[in-house]
């Protein structure tokens, strides 16, 4: 069984990674991190986001949405903005979601804000990547609403319990896990342990959460095999079975070919 990565969550048009794409690509691929799937930010990240996708084909995939972090009182108008490019390219809505651990005084912006793009998934028929930070309870409640909808998507950097990622499966979103699930101090791992590989996918979030052993340095793509080798590890299956399965798992969600 051959392995084969993707990495379904990857900031790699920041200005961390400027004049260095060729290489980050490059060790990607070396890695065999095949395809990087890149959630958006705000308005002004959407021209680099577009920039990269166009510049690597077939191995960068674009999103678009508003992030909860950078909602202003213009958050509708921005979010009509960014929309404005969305096009055939564009795999899902994202990052979009609710943060009530960095920013607490917009909540009913943030809820609106969410609500919204939620809305907009579901007329494009895109799944939606969420960001959740103190906040994991009133984000399912919302998805909740629009489960019956047909939307589907990824509670990205996934950092609850076993209960409300069953709440979350129930609902027929994939649980993303990452560089967090390497620490030493995480209680993520006993978590992750009891989750099937089929509700699973892969992640870094570069240049963010870099994992053991390269913690203190900007993460990159090519880091989804030490994430794999975790995984591996804590479900005690063979790594080529994690590499197929969750790789399968983002490839059905993004309807991305094979």
């Amino acid at each position: 069984m051959d392995v084969s990565y993707i990495d379904s969550h990857a900031h790699i048009y920041l200005d961390q990674f400027r004049g260095n794409i060729d290489n980050i690509i490059k060790n990607s691929l070396n890695n065999n991190v095949h395809k990087i799937l890149m959630p958006n930010i705000n308005l002004d990240t959407v021209g680099d986001i577009l920039k990269v996708s166009d510049q690597y084909k077939e191995i960068c995939y674009p999103m678009l949405g508003l992030h909860p972090c950078y909602i202003k009182d213009n958050f509708e108008y921005e979010i009509d903005e960014i929309f404005k490019s969305f096009s055939k390219k564009i795999i899902a809505v994202g990052e979009i979601g609710l943060d009530f651990y960095r920013i607490k005084e917009n909540k009913k912006d943030q809820i609106k804000a969410f609500e919204i793009q939620c809305e907009y998934a579901i007329s494009k028929n895109k799944p939606i990547v969420i960001h959740t930070r103190s906040s994991i309870d009133e984000t399912i409640k919302i998805v909740k609403k629009f489960s019956s909808k047909g939307l589907k998507g990824v509670f990205h950097c996934f950092s609850g319990s076993l209960n409300q990622a069953n709440e979350i499966i129930d609902l027929g979103f994939k649980i993303g896990v990452g560089g967090v699930l390497t620490f030493k101090n995480s209680n993520l791992k006993t978590v992750i342990s009891q989750i099937d590989l089929s509700h699973i996918i892969m992640e870094t979030d570069s240049p963010y959460l870099s994992p053991e052993p390269r913690r203190g340095s900007v993460n990159e793509p090519a880091n989804i095999i030490y994430v794999s080798q975790k995984l591996s590890e804590i479900c005690v299956v063979p790594i080529e079975l994690v590499s197929n399965i969750t790789t399968q798992n983002v490839i059905n969600l993004f309807d991305l070919q094979s």
